[in-house]
């Protein structure tokens, strides 16, 4: 932010993005990274008022960023968040976006039960010994963890599986976290094409990854251009 102003580049905030105010400006060239797209599970009662995507959540904690910044904020967290005491970390290859959320809710206070639909909770794309010390913390918090589960329904009480053994069961909680794999999100790239003479998309929104890999994505394009 501070090198910005110096190197003349112009930032807005606050504006939304549309195709018409891209095409008002008469680029030269287009860079689009609006990043990916949530994905939900389509199982009964994932509508359900106990259930809390990663969008609505960071919604409910959004507005409190009028008065305090993030850091501030993620302390404050410790002490409250509009969530019950019972969370289900729901992942289906949820990988590393399963591991933050976890992490997150325990260190919250929360009784955190974590469960997906993947034979491992591991995310070939980080280095194993992350993958390693990620569950021996969750053995070591208490942190009941079940694999190669079927999902259900979604009720009142909680989150109904039938585990790899064939046994059905319903998991009770005040909340379930949904925590899927992100999809692409091309739209804006798509409505552009050709309205300008480059047009590049980069980051979650043309291949979901890991944050290190949109750096890399966003460097090597800004030395190509």
């Amino acid at each position: 932010n501070i090198q910005l102003p110096k190197l003349g580049i112009k930032v807005n905030l606050g504006t939304e993005a549309t195709a018409s105010l891209i095409e008002q400006a008469k680029p030269d060239v287009i860079i689009i990274a609006t990043g990916g797209s949530p994905t939900v599970p389509k199982i009964r009662g994932i509508e359900g008022r106990n259930v809390l995507t990663m969008a609505e959540l960071h919604r409910r904690v959004k507005g409190y960023l009028d008065f305090f910044g993030p850091k501030t904020l993620r302390s404050l967290t410790k002490f409250y968040l509009p969530i019950g005491k019972r969370v289900i970390v729901m992942g289906i290859g949820g990988g590393l976006h399963s591991h933050e959320m976890a992490e997150f809710m325990v260190k919250r206070g929360r009784q955190v039960t974590v469960v997906d639909s993947a034979k491992t909770l591991d995310d070939d794309r980080l280095p194993k010994v992350r993958n390693v010390r990620f569950l021996s913390w969750l053995a070591k918090k208490g942190v009941p963890v079940m694999t190669e589960v079927k999902y259900e329904e979604i009720t009142d009480k909680g989150l109904t599986i039938t585990t790899k053994d064939g046994k059905r069961q319903t998991l009770e909680a005040d909340n379930i976290l949904p925590v899927m794999p992100w999809a692409p999100n091309p739209e804006l790239f798509n409505s552009l094409k050709g309205k300008a003479p480059e047009v590049y998309y980069i980051g979650d929104c043309r291949e979901p990854g890991l944050i290190m890999e949109a750096i890399g994505d966003g460097h090597r394009l800004a030395r190509k251009i």
